[in-house]
């Protein structure tokens, strides 16, 4: 490994806000430039490293522009070839070091991983060429600096806006104290990633009557009483969860009608993180499916409610399965959804995430942990029972599963996040 090559220009003391492309509200896009080319990736907080398309892969398909070593005249190869397993399947990767921009931001000899080999079906028609790891460390078994370390940023934030084709924001810089004293803040107890522990999740009672008609009942459903890890994802499309977690709730949430007609009917999805409270809409957690899902069926793999007929323009609820167990116990992936209602600064200083409820335009509001005080604020629409449209053949699920190759498994099946 190439060592001494690392200087860097330090972050701005000025925040810098990094406008994201929504495409089909399941891909965020930012670019940047490296080695002189435009670049066009996702800004994953669930994964460490930064991974791109290159022109070295003869058998890839390349939707949007790739990138081009030897056009590079900042490129240092290093030759090292490594597998990545993600989510969506499993790439070859070369490493090298390259000069990666930012807004004002640049580091000088970037430890990069060139993909010159995937079977990763969203790729081929993705509008992104690059995944950039913004997790808190370093990636598992690398000691190479990661882009947050080279750019000197402590704190950064993320909020997606909630209009269908919407933008996202990403903020490399710590908020204003105005904006931090509107916030909550969670520590963060995972070792390598941004999970919190997370006690409590369900959706809310008026939903468990009909679980038992005849005696009108309403049943308690807490998947994670017993103690959960929830890893707050930019990069996942949707909210992943274990499957018997799932199964609870779909019997607690009750049935979702598939012309989406009774979505203002649908219950809040509550949750606690640290010992704050969260809670999503019936938007967050119900999909409208559009697309040539026919051909999805790749997707339909991770994709936890599968409905008989597989057709357009049909809601379904937007859970993808994640059967992954942690230090802190089952794993969730709080993913894109939960960035439309929640404005998440990442603190690595203080190893802490700071929570906001996100305005419509991603203002900083001051975090309300339920309904009521939501509607106080005019900050729960009538959108809010509305479902999000999702291109299906676009989603991204989980990078997490990348550490287990990396990483792997303790004796008792345990996987350190």
């Amino acid at each position: 490994m190439r060592r001494g090559m690392h200087a860097h220009k330090a972050a701005s003391t000025e925040p810098y806000k990094q406008e994201l492309v929504n495409f089909r509200n399941t891909q965020y896009t930012g670019d940047f430039v490296m080695g002189g080319q435009h670049i066009a990736g996702i800004f994953d907080t669930g994964s460490f490293e930064l991974l791109v398309r290159s022109t070295k892969c003869a058998a890839c398909k390349h939707p949007t522009p790739a990138y081009d070593a030897t056009k590079s005249a900042t490129f240092v190869k290093n030759g090292t070839v490594v597998q990545h397993v993600f989510g969506s399947g499993p790439c070859i990767s070369e490493s090298g070091y390259d000069d990666v921009e930012v807004g004002p931001m640049k580091a000088k000899g970037q430890h990069i991983w060139e993909i010159t080999q995937h079977q990763i079906p969203v790729m081929d028609q993705a509008k992104f060429a690059a995944i950039v790891g913004i997790g808190p460390h370093f990636a598992p078994g690398n000691s190479e600096k990661t882009l947050l370390m080279n750019y000197g940023v402590e704190e950064f934030s993320m909020c997606l806006e909630r209009g269908s084709g919407s933008p996202g924001h990403l903020t490399w810089g710590a908020p204003s104290a105005t904006k931090k004293a509107q916030m909550v803040s969670v520590p963060v107890e995972g070792k390598l990633h941004w999970a919190a522990k997370m006690s409590t999740i369900g959706f809310d009672k008026k939903a468990t009557s009909f679980l038992d008609s005849k005696k009108r009942k309403t049943v308690d459903v807490n998947p994670c009483a017993s103690g959960c890890a929830a890893i707050v994802d930019s990069g996942t499309s949707l909210i992943a969860a274990p499957t018997s977690a799932l199964m609870q709730l779909s019997e607690q949430v009750g049935p979702i009608h598939e012309d989406c007609s009774n979505l203002h009917e649908l219950p809040m999805l509550r949750f606690t993180l640290g010992d704050k409270h969260f809670e999503l809409p019936p938007h967050a957690y119900v999909m409208r499916i559009q697309g040539a899902v026919m051909q999805a069926n790749n997707i339909w793999d991770v994709l936890f409610f599968k409905p008989q007929l597989k057709k357009v323009n049909m809601c379904i609820p937007a859970f993808m399965q994640i059967d992954m167990n942690s230090q802190m116990g089952p794993v969730w992936i709080l993913g894109m959804p939960f960035f439309r209602y929640y404005h998440t600064t990442f603190d690595r200083t203080n190893r802490e995430m700071h929570f906001a409820t996100a305005g419509n335009k991603c203002e900083v509001m001051p975090h309300s942990a339920n309904k009521t005080a939501l509607l106080a604020m005019g900050v729960n629409r009538a959108e809010d029972f509305d479902p999000t449209d999702i291109d299906i053949d676009a989603i991204i699920p989980p990078t997490l599963s990348s550490m287990l190759e990396r990483q792997g498994k303790n004796s008792s099946g345990v996987v350190e996040i």
